[in-house]
């Protein structure tokens, strides 16, 4: 009886410390791209493009081929990580290829003004004429299935969903983070209780929800008159198969260093969250076809899945691009414009 309340006890204190951390570091994610861009905004001003439109030109000259380098570090960094096995060189790449979204926060008139200077690695997919950023979109799914019948309803909650997604991923994080060092404290090899009883891999799984709901704020932010938000739907999307990847190697790992637990664990346990065993099997189905078995098991199996379900959702989000949606200005209105709907 004794030890069950320390055990409660300890939960307790455990899950008050991840709601504190988690509230911390949502208002940081919201307010700490604000202060950052009042100040950055003095090096770097706005610059409108339809008054200033020679000193745009002059600025994308410059800032374009900064862009293209950026762009190859970073996939040098994740493509090193997984070549290597040195995980924490993809995971780096990969959360500096979600910075740039940081950018959307702080509304200007041109989007590499103040803190959208960050949104520099992204300037070799926007293009007025074909906005490769849209080649994500596919990713807003959930988030439309969602606002949409309480928008019907009358119900505006496109700001509320974001917030829940920053939230709770920021909280599994959290919470996935304690329990880990707990169960390293007591020279575990395989962490299996509290919330790894529900993903083995909470850490990732609280990075891709906050991404998401970062990425859902960044879509909702104002576009001023002659601005533009060129999304972030493709940063996210390629971020989170990364990912993923990431945790996948981890786990070859994991088999190697402590295989007859792990194995146990991973029966018990899902990848990321519990999904039904058929739509299981539709999602991993180009991965058997591609390997001819369940799983990637070296650097090069791994680049060739994440080349393979990237090419995938690229495609699905096709329609988006081709038919020019949503209408009016994007998402940030989305469903505003939508004809019938006030």
């Amino acid at each position: 009886m004794g030890l069950t309340r320390s055990r409660t006890g300890l939960l307790g204190v455990i899950s008050l410390l991840a709601v504190v951390f988690t509230v911390a570091l949502a208002f940081a994610t919201l307010q700490l791209p604000v202060i950052l861009g009042n100040w950055l905004s003095r090096y770097f001003p706005d610059i409108h493009p339809v008054i200033e439109p020679e000193r745009v030109a002059e600025f994308m000259r410059v800032a374009r081929p900064i862009g293209y380098a950026c762009l190859v570090v970073i996939a040098v960094l994740i493509v090193a990580g997984f070549v290597t096995g040195k995980r924490k060189l993809s995971v780096f790449g990969s959360f500096a290829f979600f910075l740039p979204t940081f950018g959307y926060f702080f509304a200007s008139m041109f989007f590499l003004a103040g803190l959208g200077i960050l949104r520099i690695p992204f300037v070799p997919f926007w293009d007025p004429g074909v906005n490769l950023m849209n080649f994500g979109d596919i990713s807003y799914l959930p988030y439309m299935a969602l606002v949409y019948p309480f928008w019907l309803a009358g119900l505006d909650v496109r700001m509320v969903i974001a917030w829940v997604a920053v939230g709770l991923g920021l909280f599994i994080f959290v919470l996935g983070t304690i329990t880990w060092f707990y169960g390293k404290a007591q020279r575990r090899k395989t962490v299996d209780f509290w919330i790894y009883k529900h993903t083995r891999h909470p850490q990732y799984l609280g990075f891709i929800m906050w991404s998401y709901g970062v990425m859902l704020i960044a879509a909702q932010q104002p576009v001023p008159m002659g601005g533009t938000n060129p999304g972030a739907s493709l940063p996210w999307l390629l971020t989170s198969l990364v990912i993923i990847c990431i945790a996948l190697a981890e786990e070859n790992r994991m088999r190697k260093d402590d295989s007859e637990a792990y194995l146990q664990y991973t029966a018990s346990a899902p990848f990321m969250f519990p999904i039904p065993k058929s739509a299981a099997a539709l999602v991993t189905s180009p991965l058997r076809l591609l390997l001819k078995k369940d799983r990637p098991e070296t650097g090069k199996e791994l680049l060739a899945t994440f080349a393979v379900y990237a090419t995938l959702l690229i495609l699905l989000s096709l329609p988006f691009v081709l038919l020019d949606w949503p209408p009016g200005i994007g998402w940030s209105d989305w469903p505003v414009y939508i004809r019938g709907i006030p």
